[in-house]
This record gives C-alpha cells, structure tokens and sequence, in this order.
C-alpha cells in the first residue's frame, strides 16, 4: 500500500489546522453579523425582514424607566399667564381645537389663535399614529414629521402659553409604529410571531406592558413641562383582530380600564388632567376630573351619545364632543369646534 511522503502529511495537517481557524473566524464574523442586523429585524404581516433604514435607538431612556410602578407620583407642575374664572366643575368647557390639517398652516393657525376674543380652551394634535412628534420633543428616539414645521409648532405652544390659554394635548396612544419597531416586545403579536399591523399599515403597541407604560407617562410628563394642563390620550382601545394574539389574563375593557387609572392616579397629586379618545362605549373612569372627547356626532344623537356612555360616573360633564356644528342641541355640554 502506498505511503504519503512524511513531508506531505504535515502540509496537509497544516493546511487543515489553518482551515479550521479560517471557518472558527468565519463562523464569529456570522456570528457578530446576525447580532448586528438583529436591530434592523422589522415585522409585518409578511413575516421577517430587514430594514437598514430603521432607528435603531430606545425611544425612553433606560434610567427613565427603572422606576417601579408603585413610586410615588411625580410632582407636576403647570404655569399659567391668566387661569381665568370659569368654574369647570359647573360650567361646560367650550372650546377650540386644532388638528394635525390645521397644523400643515402654522401660520394660519397663529393668525387664528391671535383673532380669538380671549383665552379659551385649545386642543392641538401633538403625535401622529406612527409615532411622530409635532413638536420638539426630548425623548429619545423620537422621530418628527416631514410634513410639519416643529419649530413653528413650538412658537404655537408658546403663544398658547404666554397668552394664558388652556393648553390640551391630544396624542395618539396605542398606535405608534416608531415605537412598536424599536421595541419589538412591545408590540401586539400575531400567531407566528410577527407584529400585527392595522388595515392602514400601523402597528400597535401593548396596554399591558410596563415599558409601554412608562413611554407614556413620559410623554405626560414632557407636556406638563410645557404648560399642558390636560392630556387626551386618542383611540384608547385595544384593537380587534382575529390575527392578535391576546394573552392577557384580563378582558380588553378590564384591561384598558386598569391602564387608564394607572396614569390617572400616577399623576394624581399634579394638576394634570388624564383624559381619553375614542374608548368603548363600555370605558369606566374612576375619576369624575377625567373626560371622554368623542367626534363624529351630529345634533340628533347628541343624547344618545350622552346615554351611550352612561358607565361613565357623570357623562353630561365628562364627554366633550368635537364638531363643527352649530346645532342647538350642542348647548349645555363640553364643546371644541374647529379653530378653522
């Protein structure tokens, strides 16, 4: 039987020592390379893919959330230029509010603000359904709009602030894709693992998780800092779809219910008022200070909308209802009509 050369067995040991190394480094390269595009894993409907566009930072900061949920509440504090004197808890609240078409104006709309009589109460869109802050927001990860001035936006908020005006904040809660991508446990899964995504491409983010929680909470307390007074938090539900995976111990209403008081009595010792968007018909609020603002109302279903809410502990002075009509039958009742 024929003998390799002693010279050529140790060439071809070297060869497949070398060879060894060359696929252990290969194999760490992999290895590190997967690591590195895990932050860019987006999930949709289609399952799993990249995205090398995405952010990649936390939008709340680690420090901001190691505290627990039962801290205290965090002082607030809210200044004003001119309170006024209407009694809130006797007198309805009527009122201006301004969206995020108005807002594509800014300018129009400071020259609107500036031709009011007075003071009033404002409402003003201040974050979109994917995430985005129309104003200049501190949190990190935040993302802004190309389609709005912040800056101009910002020079709204002062003026609203300077000249004493009842400063409401409406933001978009549970949908927000910028944050459901940055923080993928945070999102509402379906039964392969992928994110659920909303019939206008949205994704959604969990009630029931703790990051979730303190995100907004943060948010509250970024609005307070600039003269908020009140927050609406819009589309207070969880979605329906046959896709979701629910998996919480509660039912939906119990759920969004329990979130709600959370950020009612979190803020309880501040004179910020936590207000919701759009619930179930079936939302039940702890706290007579908190209100339900609700659109799509015409002057004949003013009363039906009011009987519709009756789980609320006093619904005539907890929903406001936002329209531009000039029905009578609006009188009497928490009212915002469009600013323009």
């Amino acid at each position: 039987m024929h003998s390799l050369p002693y010279r050529t067995k140790l060439r071809i040991r070297a060869a497949l020592k070398y060879g060894a190394i060359t696929l252990a480094v290969l194999a760490a390269l992999l290895l590190l390379l997967v690591i590195y595009l895990g932050r860019y894993v987006v999930y949709d409907e289609n399952g799993a893919h990249i995205d090398l566009h995405r952010s990649t930072a936390s939008p709340v900061a680690a420090e901001q959330l190691a505290e627990p949920e039962t801290a205290a509440p965090m002082p607030v504090e809210i200044v004003y230029a001119d309170p006024g004197t209407n009694d809130e808890d006797t007198e309805a609240m009527i009122g201006v509010y301004i969206d995020i078409n108005m807002l594509q104006d800014p300018d129009a709309v400071l020259s609107a603000l500036e031709a009011l009589d007075g003071p009033c109460p404002v409402m003003i869109d201040l974050k979109s359904r994917s995430g985005a802050f129309y104003y200049s927001t501190g949190i990190e990860g935040a993302i802004r709009p190309d389609y709005v001035d912040v800056k101009k936006v910002d020079a709204i908020l002062s003026y609203l602030r300077a000249n004493g005006f009842s400063m409401i904040a409406r933001v978009e809660t549970f949908c927000d894709t910028n944050f459901a991508l940055n923080n993928i446990p945070c999102g509402i899964p379906m039964a392969g693992g992928a994110l659920w995504m909303d019939g206008n491409g949205f994704y959604w983010i969990d009630p029931e998780n703790s990051l979730v929680r303190d995100y907004l909470k943060q948010i509250v307390s970024e609005l307070a800092s600039k003269g908020f007074r009140e927050i609406v938090f819009d589309d207070f539900f969880y979605p329906e779809s046959t896709q979701i995976v629910y998996t919480s111990e509660k039912n939906k209403n119990e759920l969004m219910e329990e979130t709600a008081n959370l950020l009612i009595t979190y803020f309880g010792n501040s004179n910020i008022t936590i207000s919701f968007g759009s619930p179930s018909t079936d939302f039940v609020l702890e706290q007579t200070s908190s209100r339900v603002y609700i659109g799509d109302v015409d002057g004949s279903n003013v009363s039906a909308a009011v009987s519709g809410y009756n789980r609320l502990a006093d619904a005539a002075k907890q929903l406001v209802f936002l329209t531009a009509s000039r029905d009578t039958r609006f009188d009497g009742y928490n009212l915002l009509r469009p600013l323009m």
